[in-house]
């Protein structure tokens, strides 16, 4: 990648993701996203509020939008620096309940010192069988992420690997391509599949498979110290950062 790493484009990409599978508003304050098929999906119905000047005018504007589509308010973070103490107490006075995410984010820039295992094989999931659905209903977020998902893929640039045990779906993960960011995402591996190296092959073939496809900076985000460790030997850093991740939910 020829043109260096600017966190603000990262962040821009962040920002406007759901875009892929929900759809979007611009507002002079923010941004509101929403999808009425999938209205427990917080991922795909919340807003964003970027200009955090008249934030009382623009919480108003919110609510009544997503209370007339019978979706809870919900907000995410605009991941700007000292954001949170400017919109805690007016979220507070208007009923959200605010959740602080630990998101540690990562930026892929050296090569992998992962060797994969042996016995996994990695394909392009396309579409969702019966058998994918009822893992990921089951094991992997619910049914509100199989819709999620369904709308993903319905987007060329998203790519959605799945690893695959002697034929039975054993973990997954996902790379959008944005202009010039790429996300990774959906990473996850089925319980009884845990402890053999599959996580760390998923990533490192992720990263090979992109690098196939794009020449974009590769970026993702953890909650997970057990997965920052994976990520770090598939050749992520750890980025420095001067945000704050939350979300604010009101219920009533």
């Amino acid at each position: 990648m020829s043109i260096p790493f600017n966190m603000n484009r990262m962040k821009e990409t962040e920002l406007h993701y759901p875009q892929r599978f929900a759809s979007m508003m611009q507002k002079d304050y923010g941004l509101l996203f929403w999808n009425e098929g999938n209205k427990s999906s917080r991922e795909s119905n919340h807003a964003v509020i970027t200009d955090l000047f008249g934030i009382e005018s623009s919480l108003r504007n919110i609510e009544s939008f997503y209370k007339a589509k019978g979706i809870h308010p919900c907000i995410f973070s605009s991941l700007q620096n000292n954001e949170l103490e400017k919109v805690s107490a007016p979220l507070s006075q208007h009923g959200f309940k605010m959740e602080i995410k630990d998101h540690v984010y990562f930026l892929h820039d050296h090569e992998s010192s992962v060797k994969p295992v042996e016995g996994l094989d990695i394909e392009r999931i396309q579409e969702l069988d019966i058998d994918i659905m009822e893992t990921i209903a089951l094991e992997y977020g619910g049914d509100w992420t199989i819709r999620v998902v369904e709308r993903h893929l319905q987007h060329p640039s998203y790519h959605l690997l799945g690893g695959f045990h002697d034929g039975e779906l054993a973990a997954l993960a996902s790379v959008s391509i944005h202009a010039g960011y790429s996300r990774v995402s959906d990473v996850f591996t089925r319980e009884k599949f845990r402890g053999k190296g599959y996580a760390a092959t998923m990533i490192h073939n992720l990263v090979l498979y992109h690098k196939g496809i794009s020449q974009n900076h590769l970026y993702l985000f953890s909650d997970n110290p057990l997965t920052s460790k994976v990520y770090i030997k598939t050749g992520f850093t750890r980025l420095a950062k001067d945000f704050i991740s939350w979300e604010a939910l009101k219920e009533a």
